[in-house]
């Protein structure tokens, strides 16, 4: 029987491994690896019985997953890009067209891209329909203009 178990450990740690290329990720490899450390422990005696072996998969293939995981992310470059994402850059500096009047002490509303966007003017300044401004910052959901 235990001659069995350790060929099962054995090729469920191989057939691990080699599908961490099918399966990309960085998990898969560190269980089959966690598959043959138990194979390698039963081959000299060091473990015997059905739970000291699923006690050392476990164990070893958490240690493998969070250790050796985290040291070869940190040294192989991944093929994703993280790019900034924030709208915001793109629109401020921006002109628009106010559609609505944008009170002194109040909010109105402009066009931009094609949209129209909830505004308030800086300061205490109102500006009237049809002016142009400058899309200065934004609040939550309101740009922050200035009359140009």
């Amino acid at each position: 029987m235990e001659d069995i178990l350790y060929r099962i450990w054995l090729v469920m740690g191989i057939i691990l491994v080699i599908g961490e290329f099918l399966l990309p990720g960085l998990v898969v490899i560190f269980v089959g690896m966690g598959s043959l450390t138990v194979a390698l422990a039963m081959h000299f005696g060091a473990i015997s019985g059905l739970p000291s072996q699923l006690t050392t998969f476990f164990i070893s293939s958490l240690v493998y997953l969070f250790t050796l995981r985290l040291l070869v992310l940190r040294f192989v470059p991944s093929d994703s890009v993280k790019e900034n994402i924030c709208e915001d850059e793109e629109v401020i500096g921006q002109e628009a067209v106010v559609i609505e009047t944008i009170s002194s002490d109040g909010f109105g509303r402009i066009q931009h891209s094609g949209s129209s966007w909830q505004a308030k003017s800086l300061g205490s300044v109102e500006i009237l329909k049809d002016e142009n401004v400058k899309i200065i910052g934004r609040e939550n959901i309101t740009w922050i203009v200035e009359k140009l």
